[in-house]
């Protein structure tokens, strides 16, 4: 589906025209008739010669409601430019030309409107100002039809000519990712809140969770509505009206975007390309304060110039646009900028990258990083996306490198960023990595330089850990992840990857899963070696009343400890009390054939079997009882349910 905007001066007979052409007055607010100007945003739709019914938009004319006008304006795909026979190319007409020019609107009809009310010889002389006028914008070889709304004269043709304009126009994008920008929020008795816009990029159904943004509220989508009828399933490039359940009218406006749960995030900054205007009465300087116009949203701004200090009128250059609120934006979308005072469309341009950081100005490698986005081939654009601006901002020598920022992404999430289908992505992609500039890790993508740095930063991580704690299996799994930065998912991969080039493995015990090279083995220095052996020799001196945690840590360091630990020497009860592997299964095989010929223990009676103290008794049965190997029935112990472990555990102890 496609959507026509009209353009022009204030009385130029454009919802007139649209009236005659559809036979629905787009004026539908009671100030709007009793004035009869056109003051907001107008809607209608008609079926073309062809047969294919299309939406139209009516903007107003008037410079007071510019702002009406270019929220309308900005999702259209054919543009009617309407200038009247009797008056000729008016000031609201250049303004809205220029508006259509900057927004590359290039399939247009132009309307002559009036004509019933001049001679031959002057519509011939207005005409021929008009293609002069166009010939330098995207309308110029735009047909210009003669009409009048009056007498009907010329409808037929102009009629005949829109939809030429519309089959030329290029194709809708569906990437998948349908959005809304919201024009007009009302309720309506019985059906509560509705929203309007031209959808985009993608279709949109009924019953479907949907996400407002900048505001993230949700909602469910009740009903779709195109050209007053109900459907369930819109495609993009139509008009719509979308009926909300679960959110109030108070909390929507115009500039808005309804979306699919989790498929934009508002930005306040944007990486542009911007057209000054060669009619702009003066150059835009850096820092200037701008309105900034893009979808239906009209959102203040600075505008930081990156290689020059101003532009001139007709002068192109990069600009970052420093936000004053949030609004939602893609690459590619196209924006118009006005200056407040005097009120005026000074420029406008497209997005290059809606999440930008902050950049030094007159930085090449910011500038040709921006030069590829542009205007780049399919894989330039895709390599320089998952390259990053950390590829073109090395740190100085003196600081540290910087971990983090690798720029792997999955190919839907890459197709989102560069805006492009994902077959044409993949197709990108596929001869990246033929020519070993792409790599990848399970279903993520890095650039190869990108992925060098990852591989290089993950393995320093693993051997630095393994300087600092020699004794440790490896680097806690989720550590390494996180020192990383990297997600849970992708962290995943990069491992799985770097596993099979024999670069680090992971490793799993009792205590969770680790990262570690694969030839690491955890040893003991000799004199860390005689400090244990003097250590496990007081324990099978004392098998049941060993030396404390605190004594062994203080006698051995932590470290020794915990690998004595880690290793299953030890035996931790608990935070104080640690017992020698072969006392822990002594101790076991005392309690549980006790028990199996008594019917329970008392803690004094086990104090006494085992020969130690009440506190390391208390601690064993802690355990046991942990374990289900005992039972605690008051202050006895009887047998539990996993006692047949026991003998598990004692024929292993022979086996060893």
């Amino acid at each position: 589906m496609s959507c026509i905007g009209t353009a022009g001066h204030v009385d130029h007979g454009k919802s007139t025209l649209v009236t005659a052409l559809t036979g629905i007055d787009p004026d539908r607010l009671s100030e709007e008739k009793a004035r009869g100007m056109t003051i907001d945003l107008g809607f209608a739709w008609v079926t073309l010669p062809s047969g294919q019914e299309v939406s139209i938009v009516d903007v107003p004319g008037h410079e007071s409601f510019i702002r009406n006008m270019l929220a309308g304006v900005g999702g259209i795909d054919v543009a009617l430019l309407v200038i009247a026979a009797d008056e000729g190319v008016m000031p609201q007409t250049e303004e809205h030309l220029a508006i259509l020019d900057l927004l590359r609107v290039e399939s247009g009809v132009i309307a002559v409107t009036k004509c019933d009310l001049v001679d031959d010889e002057w519509l011939a002389l207005v005409c021929e100002d008009i293609l002069e006028r166009l010939s330098r914008t995207t309308l110029a070889n735009s047909p210009l039809i003669a009409c009048s709304a009056l007498t009907g004269k010329g409808l037929p043709e102009l009629l005949s000519a829109l939809d030429d304009a519309v089959a030329a126009a290029p194709a809708r994008r569906n990437l998948g990712r349908p959005r809304l920008p919201i024009d007009r929020v009302f309720t309506m008795s019985g059906f509560g809140t509705v929203v309007t816009g031209t959808l985009q990029e993608g279709q949109l159904r009924a019953g479907q969770e949907v996400e407002v943004q900048p505001r993230g509220l949700r909602a469910r989508v009740r009903g779709l509505q195109a050209h007053r009828h109900a459907v369930d399933e819109a495609q993009p490039g139509g008009r719509l009206a979308v009926n909300l359940t679960g959110i109030a009218r108070s909390g929507l406006r115009r500039g808005d975007v309804l979306a699919l749960p989790g498929m934009f995030q508002p930005t306040t900054a944007l990486d542009v390309r911007l057209d000054v205007l060669a009619s702009a009465p003066r150059a835009l300087l850096h820092n200037a304060e701008v309105e900034v116009y893009l979808g239906s949203a009209e959102v203040p701004a600075r505008i930081a110039l990156l290689a020059q200090d101003e532009l001139e009128p007709g002068a192109t250059g990069w600009a970052q646009l420093r936000l004053a609120h949030p609004l939602v934006a893609a690459r590619g979308d196209r924006f118009i900028i006005r200056i407040p005072s005097p009120s005026l469309t000074i420029g406008g341009g497209v997005v290059v990258d809606p999440f930008p950081r902050r950049h030094r100005r007159r930085d090449p490698s910011v500038l040709s990083w921006l030069e590829t986005l542009a205007d780049g081939t399919s894989g330039d654009i895709v390599l320089a996306m998952l390259r990053g601006q950390s590829a073109m901002r090395r740190a100085p020598e003196s600081q540290p490198a910087r971990l983090g920022g690798y720029g792997g992404r999955e190919l839907a999430e890459l197709a989102w960023v560069v805006s492009m289908p994902a077959p044409r992505v993949e197709e990108a992609l596929r001869a990246l990595v033929a020519r070993d500039q792409v790599v990848t890790a399970g279903s993520f993508f890095f650039a190869s330089d990108q992925w060098q740095r990852l591989s290089h930063d993950a393995l320093m991580l693993v051997r630095e850990y393994h300087r600092q704690y020699p004794l440790r299996a490896g680097m806690p799994r989720e550590e390494w992840r996180s020192r990383l930065q990297v997600a849970p998912r992708e962290a995943s991969e990069v491992l799985v990857r770097l596993e099979a080039e024999g670069a680090l493995s992971e490793v799993h015990n009792g205590r969770g899963a680790f990262v570690a090279e694969p030839a690491h083995a955890p040893r003991l220095a000799a004199e860390q070696q005689q400090g244990v052996d003097k250590m496990l020799a007081r324990f099978r001196n004392e098998p049941f009343s060993p030396p404390t945690r605190p004594e062994i840590e203080e006698a051995l360091g932590s470290e020794v400890t915990a690998w004595l630990i880690e290793q299953g020497t030890l035996i931790r009860l608990n935070e104080a009390v640690l017992l020698d592997r072969d006392a822990y299964r002594e101790a076991l095989r005392r309690v549980v054939g006790y028990l199996r010929a008594h019917e329970s223990l008392t803690v004094a009676d086990a104090r006494d079997l085992l020969g130690t103290t009440r506190k390391y008794m208390l601690a064993l049965f802690e355990y046991t009882d942990e374990r289900r190997y005992t039972l605690r029935r008051g202050d006895d112990r009887i047998l539990g349910p996993q006692a047949a472990e026991v003998d598990a555990l004692i024929q292993e102890e022979k086996s060893d």
